[in-house]
This record gives structure tokens, sequence and C-alpha cells, in this order.
């Protein structure tokens, strides 16, 4: 029986409508790079939405509070909030669609998203490979990865020792979509 249900789970189509995120159930992390040390947040506030057409085109869109990120480290978190400038810039926001087709299969593998990052105020182009997993409660979880580059968003990089973070910040998203919220 449990080769049944994960082939059923494998096969499975996202039904027509909209779906939100449970964001108690979900968390969105960063990760940045210092010559000596690495730097991990994660928020557990994203609001999230996405709508299934019936053609099987996917529309969705993120967006996390900057102030919701923790690092563990209090003052840390303080100095990524004084950089992001969070009051002027309060959110991360991802906006992208995806086309699964008419019959609104799930692939085996990631799901590619086309759309765009507004981070600090500025907005690029990005892709993000999300894989979308039915689970057994009737929600589904989209769960990928992405790079961000804090110059491109014209982030002044944190230093420590007069040597700034690395420009990359790695973007890990772990949502739990519900259905006809």
């Amino acid at each position: 029986m449990p080769g049944a249900l994960l082939s059923l789970l494998l096969a499975a189509a996202l039904p027509a409508g909209s779906f939100s995120v449970d964001a108690p159930a979900s968390e969105v992390r960063y990760t940045i790079v210092h010559k000596l040390h690495q730097v991990h947040g994660v928020s557990r506030e994203a609001e999230a939405r996405a709508v299934v057409k019936e053609d099987g085109t996917v529309q969705a869109m993120a967006r996390v509070p900057v102030v919701s990120f923790r690092s563990g480290d209090g003052n840390r978190d303080e100095h990524m909030l004084e950089a992001m400038e969070a009051g002027k810039f309060p959110f991360v926001v991802f906006k992208g669609i995806a086309h699964l087709g008419p019959s609104r299969e799930l692939p085996a593998g990631p799901v590619p998203f086309e759309g765009e990052v507004e981070l600090h105020g500025v907005t690029t182009p990005l892709q993000v490979p999300l894989t979308l997993a039915p689970q057994p409660d009737g929600s589904v979880r989209a769960t990928g990865a992405f790079e961000v580059s804090l110059d491109a968003h014209h982030v002044q990089r944190p230093s420590l020792l007069f040597v700034k973070i690395e420009d990359g910040c790695r973007v890990e998203l772990d949502l739990r979509m519900r259905g006809g919220r």
C-alpha cells in the first residue's frame, strides 16, 4: 500500500483554484557567507498565494517581512535590518508564473517559475525551480532554492573585521500551501 500511495502522489494533478500559505507550517531561510562564518536566518511569517488556472498556468506571489527573519543573534539581525533598510523596504517579494499544461499534472522534478524578485526596492528577473508535492492532508508542499545578488539590489553588504559578506544570498523556501483560502 505505501508504494501505491507514492505512485498516486507522484502522478497527482493540481486542482484549479486558489491556494494560500499556512505560515506557521512554512519557512523561508537565507544564508549569507563571510570568510569567517555563515549566517542562517529564518522567517515563519511568509505570505503567499497561488492561483492554478484550468489551462495549467500557475500564478504565484510570495512576500516575507524583512523584520521577521531571525538568525539567533539579535545584534546581527539588527545590522541586517539596517543594511536592508527594513523601514523603507519592508518586504522581499517574488512573483512568478509556471505552466503545467491542461492536465495540471505535477512532474517528478522541479517546476520552473519565471518571474521577478523585489529586494531592497530593486526588482530583478529570476527563475525559481519549485518542487510541488501533494501531501496526504490535501495541502501542497512547495520547496526550492535560489540565489540573489545583494549588489544587484543595491544592498550595502555588512562587514566584519573590514571584510564584507559575499554578494550572493541563498534563499530556501519550504511552503505549505492549502487550497480554498
